[in-house]
């Protein structure tokens, strides 16, 4: 083999070229390591605190991007904590008889400058989006499981294969109707196809498919003029209140919206119950063909060892329902209120705790199904029950909840309801 100086050009050729083409490939792989990274949120020539402005309604996606991604948790806590900070000292600031003009004009630009309403939805809907574990909507399904089971029931139990005209039977019954209050999102766990049916409100529409509108002003189900109806009907089966009641911002506030939650179910309008009492019942009354022998055992047994209808399972969580309550109603959750808070709202304040809204609910005619709480968030089910209440106003009950405290310490949050008149209209 002749010596390196030697070497014949084509071989000294042949190994500049890998050479050069290894420093191209290293080369290529920078550039692509850069150009790949996704664009960050953060922007040190932005004009909103180092935050890039959210997109506008037309062009917001239900998704949050990779690139609003890149905002770290901390990041997103801390804007959601100023931007109810700041909410909280204007609300006080336009509630004094001498109102000071000059910090309400303040507040009002430091609510600007952060991006206001848009930057708090876009950091709740980061915070909130499956990527970071945070769809609430899916602990209500996991809760509301028995009841949407029955949607499905039928097409289970019966086989086509002995039927001449395998033609699938439309389900008779109403689908459940859901209205999401200060949604963010119109693809959370709440779309089941053939079993939910579900509208969504906020202040400010971030996604085509949420309506624009005020809760508290929302037109109510049995508007004499027909402005609250919905695909023809009138009411819901459940609403949500998921992260919505933190956002008011004041205790008196925060009652009314509670108040005005029990005008809105379906079951108020009696056609409605007795579609779901008929469906109920020929839930119970079907029988299927196939292994019918055995199904059949299994269905005795059941009704030999369990209740008529089915209870909360008592692992799941906490609930101060009575089971003789029950057979008034059809589904054991319906109609109900899923209700959302920080976890520190209840346990680490001054003026609530889970005892305390129990009573609060409870004189609203609320029963409480299920409980859970984690590091951070509070989640309750809760069903309206007309009869609870009446029966609760004759016998005395409590109606008003005044701002008291019932657990002193320091380092707690003074987070509040207060409920004034307990009054549901009939």
């Amino acid at each position: 083999m002749a010596p390196p100086h030697q070497q014949p050009p084509s071989m000294l050729s042949r190994k500049t070229r890998r050479s050069a083409s290894s420093k191209s490939n290293n080369t290529r792989k920078s550039q692509s390591l850069k150009s790949g990274r996704p664009p960050l949120l953060l922007s040190s020539s932005s004009t909103t605190g180092g935050i890039a402005a959210p997109a506008s309604s037309s062009t917001f996606t239900s998704h949050p991007s990779s690139s609003s991604l890149s905002l770290s948790s901390k990041h997103t806590r801390t804007l959601i904590r100023s931007h109810h900070t700041l909410q909280k000292r204007l609300a006080r600031a336009r509630a004094r008889a001498d109102q000071d003009t000059q910090l309400i004009h303040d507040l009002e630009s430091q609510l600007s400058a952060s991006g206001g309403l848009a930057t708090y939805q876009l950091a709740s809907t980061i915070g909130q989006s499956a990527e970071r574990g945070g769809d609430s909507s899916r602990v209500l399904v996991r809760w509301l499981r028995p009841e949407l089971s029955s949607f499905f029931q039928n097409s289970k139990s019966k086989s086509t294969l002995l039927s001449p005209d395998p033609k699938p039977k439309p389900n008779p019954k109403p689908l459940l109707r859901i209205l999401e209050i200060g949604a963010l999102s119109t693809t959370n766990a709440l779309n089941i196809p053939g079993a939910t049916t579900v509208r969504r409100i906020d202040l400010r529409s971030s996604a085509p498919g949420i309506e624009e509108a005020d809760f508290m002003t929302f037109p109510l189900p049995n508007a004499p003029d027909g402005s609250g109806e919905w695909q023809g009907e009138r009411g819901y089966d459940v609403l949500s209140l998921s992260l919505v009641l933190n956002y008011v911002p004041d205790a008196r506030g925060r009652g009314d919206m509670l108040r005005r939650t029990t005008l809105f179910f379906s079951d108020s309008h009696p056609s409605r119950a007795a579609a779901h009492q008929r469906t109920a019942g020929q839930k119970h009354a079907s029988t299927t063909t196939v292994n019918g022998k055995k199904r059949k055992r299994k269905q005795e047994h059941e009704q030999e060892h369990e209740p008529p209808h089915p209870l909360p399972n008592p692992q799941k969580g906490n609930h101060n329902d009575n089971p003789e309550d029950l057979p008034d109603q059809p589904l054991r959750s319906l109609p109900c209120l899923f209700l959302v808070l920080p976890a520190p709202t209840l346990h680490n304040s001054r003026y609530l705790t889970p005892d305390h809204l129990t009573s609060i609910m409870s004189s609203l005619g609320y029963v409480n199904l299920e409980t859970k709480t984690t590091s951070k968030l509070h989640y309750s089910l809760w069903r309206y029950d007309k009869k609870r209440y009446d029966k609760d106003k004759r016998t005395g009950g409590p109606t008003t909840f005044a701002k008291k405290e019932i657990n002193p310490g320091g380092g707690r949050n003074n987070f509040c309801i207060i409920l004034e008149d307990s009054v549901v209209p009939d």
